[in-house]
């Protein structure tokens, strides 16, 4: 889909550079830009295969890397050859840095009018926090995400997994960059893009939002997080856990049914609130049987049951699945990348979809330029 696109590419660590791989799987061509003695911090995060960082290739596999010093007059020229031709600038880095390199959006709209320009930082451009450090933990605290993902003591526990940096950092800047370059499709004009991962992940409030605006306490009444029976999760005879969501009551009758606990079906979602329905009796019937078996027992049944998997597994289960990309082949170790979230399908022309497709799959390997 974005073939005739180029991007230029000045995103380092997760957001911005996950951002630009995504685009890189429509088909664009990213002209990732790093300087030769301060690079992209990623290199350095372990493990390391065949010297290089496993993130940083899963991130960059599909793109053109070029070594250029922007603080030097030869490569800002090169830089600015390179903007003089492209459809879209992503910039990560605090604001007003660019400015102070001659590459800020003005600098550059006078190089390229038609350019589509996005800065993707924590707090926004003009935030009261815009030069504040911060790093996806800081943005969760700061939103009031954080407050809600909390042990049964109440105390804030951290994500395994990153959020800021990819729900309001990486698809943040995919979702400006798609709507700046539909806007100059249909326009012919480009534009300034400010992407906050802060604001991104403000959405995510969406449940507890709608709770706090109508009166009720979403820290009384964790309606997803552990305060009802048919939406929680169960440790099982193995040690392993189970993750029921029969939140509708048909699937919490069916699984009542299946496990044959007539006496728990109810008529009122608010009847299986943890402090209305007995959950010691639900804990103790996990128990009795192993993952596999509650695995096997739910199949088919309609019931919303799950057996939480570990990285091994899922991973297997991926690659059979076909939602993972090839980024590195070394002579004794593969890394992957993860695929879009979506199949295209184009009708009526013929395999032009299954071409696009397999080009952006099977993107090159990471290239160096200096």
């Amino acid at each position: 889909m974005l073939n005739d696109c180029t991007i230029v590419d000045f995103t380092r660590l997760l957001p911005g550079p996950l951002a630009t791989q995504q685009l890189a799987l429509l088909g664009a061509k990213i002209i990732k830009i790093e300087h030769p003695k301060r690079g992209d911090l990623a290199k350095f995060q372990p493990p390391f295969v065949d010297g290089l960082s496993s993130l940083y290739r899963m991130l960059n596999y599909n793109k053109l890397v070029q070594e250029l010093d922007y603080e030097s007059e030869a490569g800002r020229a090169e830089i600015t050859a390179l903007v003089e031709k492209a459809d879209v600038l992503i910039e990560q880095f605090r604001p007003g840095v660019m400015d102070a390199l001659g590459l800020g959006y003005e600098q550059v709209k006078a190089i390229n009018p038609g350019i589509v320009y996005i800065s993707l930082s924590g707090y926004g451009q003009n935030s009261d926090l815009a030069q504040a450090a911060g790093h996806d933990l800081n943005y969760l605290a700061e939103s009031g995400l954080l407050s809600l993902n909390t042990d049964e003591n109440g105390k804030p526990v951290i994500p395994g997994f990153q959020i800021a940096d990819i729900a309001g950092g990486a698809y943040g800047a995919v979702m400006a960059c798609l709507a700046g370059l539909l806007n100059k499709a249909k326009t012919g004009l480009g534009g300034y893009f400010d992407v906050g991962m802060y604001q991104g992940i403000l959405p995510l409030l969406t449940i507890p939002g709608s709770q706090y605006f109508g009166g009720l306490d979403p820290y009384a009444m964790k309606v997803l997080n552990g305060d009802l029976i048919n939406y929680n999760l169960y440790q099982c005879a193995d040690g392993e856990w189970i993750a029921l969501g029969a939140l509708e009551m048909k699937f919490w009758k069916n699984f009542c049914l299946l496990v044959d606990k007539t006496d728990w079906i109810r008529s009122n979602p608010l009847e299986l609130s943890i402090h209305l329905f007995p959950k010691n009796e639900v804990e103790k019937l996990f128990r009795e049987k192993t993952q596999a078996e509650w695995v096997a027992l739910a199949e088919d049944q309609d019931i919303c049951l799950s057996p939480v998997r570990k990285l091994p597994e899922v991973m297997e289960n991926l690659k059979a699945q076909g939602h993972l990309r090839e980024a590195y082949a070394g002579a004794d170790e593969k890394i992957y990348a993860f695929g879009l979230p979506f199949e295209l399908t184009i009708p009526n022309v013929h395999n032009s979809a299954r071409t696009n497709s397999k080009l952006a799959s099977e993107s090159p390997p990471i290239t160096h330029n200096q």
